[in-house]
């Protein structure tokens, strides 16, 4: 696109601005269509993700609408357009660190374009160009570049980017500051943006963690499995030669129990979600965030926001699972009234009692990690 139909040059060489980035976030978003606004709109309810609570009214008005696409780019709704935009990009975002590697935290031109080579191969453009947007919207170091490349390039969609600014019949008669603030207020935004990059980088960091913990779990999980399943081949061979070997009532953990109940899922997540996945009634390992409330936190571990549990499937998908975690005796949890206890905790792959949370969560699926155990019927029924 040359310079004489976008104001790609003119913002550059001037230095962007605040009002700019916005603006670029919401000619972005202004494109999403409504199943995938609807989707990103119901991940913001997750607790992992903390909102301000005037940001979340906004939100759930946003929620109730039938199409939120009419009315997302006005302005009661603009405080929200970061939160919406980060939930829409997130799986993109992730992607793009992944293929950037050890280039994500500063790519260059060349770097990034290779990047998104691939990844516009996996994701709608429009959901690349709101992650760019968004990045553009940040204080990281590549928000420049994904700037340019957001509002320079055709296939983004966004060359009209410009046409979203408030018009000077539509702005307030009082006179601003150059680029829409006053210098205090863009040193407070310029402030929170490093704070949320650093709180990014933090949750980004505590994931890597947790991911190492399920691998060692999974890995003693699976020496244990190895060492019972010989075990019983042993006590097999010596039944054969006189002495029957009883079956066990329970199941295995490669079988799942017949079930008599089906989970209750939201319409959105029956969209998404399989209740008849074969891992259904099973226990895996995922991590879970903390609470929010603070008195929830770990006192020994303040700056740690999750852990490692053991969760139930609830339903699945090719990609992610739909858990509910499980929390052990003595915990703000397990005091809940809604919690459920189980019965059979010990042969369902747990290791000490256990209340399974009514709090549904969705998690990365690793297909190549089965199930450690399977819920019995009765306590699968419990939890509905």
């Amino acid at each position: 696109m040359d310079g004489e139909s976008t104001p790609k040059g003119d913002t550059v060489e001037g230095g962007i601005t605040d009002l700019q980035r916005s603006t670029l976030l919401r000619a972005a978003v202004a494109n999403v269509g409504r199943d995938e606004l609807k989707e990103a709109l119901e991940r913001t309810s997750h607790p992992e993700i903390q909102i301000p609570k005037v940001i979340g009214n906004a939100i759930n008005a946003l929620r109730k609408r039938r199409d939120p696409t009419d009315v997302v780019g006005r302005a009661p709704y603009r405080a929200a357009l970061p939160y919406i935009a980060a939930a829409v990009a997130d799986p993109c975002l992730s992607r793009t660190i992944e293929v950037l590697g050890d280039h994500s935290d500063d790519p260059n031109r060349e770097q990034l374009d290779a990047a998104l080579a691939t990844v516009v191969t996996e994701f709608p453009v429009t959901t690349v160009a709101v992650m760019l947007a968004s990045v553009a919207d940040s204080d990281m170091p590549a928000s420049d570049l994904c700037f340019e490349l957001a509002a320079g390039e055709d296939r983004f969609g966004l060359t009209d980017w410009s046409e979203f600014e408030d018009r000077p019949s539509q702005a307030s008669s009082a006179p601003t500051p150059a680029g829409g603030a006053s210098p205090e207020q863009r040193e407070a935004r310029r402030l929170k943006k490093q704070r949320d990059a650093e709180e990014r980088r933090r949750r980004q960091q505590v994931a890597r963690e947790a991911g190492e913990q399920v691998r060692r779990a999974r890995k003693r999980e699976r020496a244990l499995a190895t060492d019972r399943t010989d075990r019983t081949d042993r006590a097999g061979h010596e039944g054969d030669r006189g002495r029957p070997v009883a079956p066990t009532a329970a199941p295995t953990a490669g079988s799942a129990p017949r079930l008599t109940r089906r989970a209750a899922l939201t319409p959105l997540q029956e969209d998404e979600f399989d209740r008849g996945d074969p891992w259904v009634a099973g226990v895996v390992f995922a991590w879970v965030p903390f609470d929010p409330d603070p008195g929830h936190q770990d006192p020994a571990h303040p700056d740690v926001d999750g852990k490692v549990r053991r969760c139930v499937v609830i339903a699945g998908s090719p990609t992610h699972l739909l858990v509910r975690p499980g929390y052990s005796e003595g915990g703000v949890k397990s005091r809940d009234w809604k919690s459920v206890p189980l019965g059979h905790w010990r042969r369902s792959g747990f290791d000490q009692p256990t209340w399974i949370d009514i709090e549904v969560l969705a998690v990365p699926r690793d297909q190549e990690q089965a199930p450690i155990g399977w819920l019995s019927p009765e306590d699968w029924n419990a939890l509905w």
